[in-house]
């Protein structure tokens, strides 16, 4: 899976949680200020991002809010 590819699911899952607009999510969108998820939608969106990938659970580091970030740490996670 490429990156772009990672990120294209990413934003799929994130719009359908969040049940935002796709044009509401960009690589510098954040989760939390923009989109306005909070612990439990954090929480849930991690799992379904270490089902789909099949990654260790993504942790809740604030840096990983951002969509670029988040798709950088997944990516990276599914080389290992």
């Amino acid at each position: 899976m490429t990156k772009n590819e990672v990120y294209d699911k990413v934003k799929e899952i994130v719009v359908d949680y969040l049940r935002v607009n796709q044009e509401e999510v960009k690589p510098e969108t954040n989760l939390v200020e923009e989109l306005c998820a909070d612990s439990i939608a954090l929480v849930e969106l991690g799992f379904r991002f270490s089902e789909t990938f099949s990654i260790p659970m993504v942790e809740g580091d604030p840096n990983l809010f951002i969509m670029n970030n988040l798709v950088d740490y997944i990516y990276e996670q599914m080389q290992n």
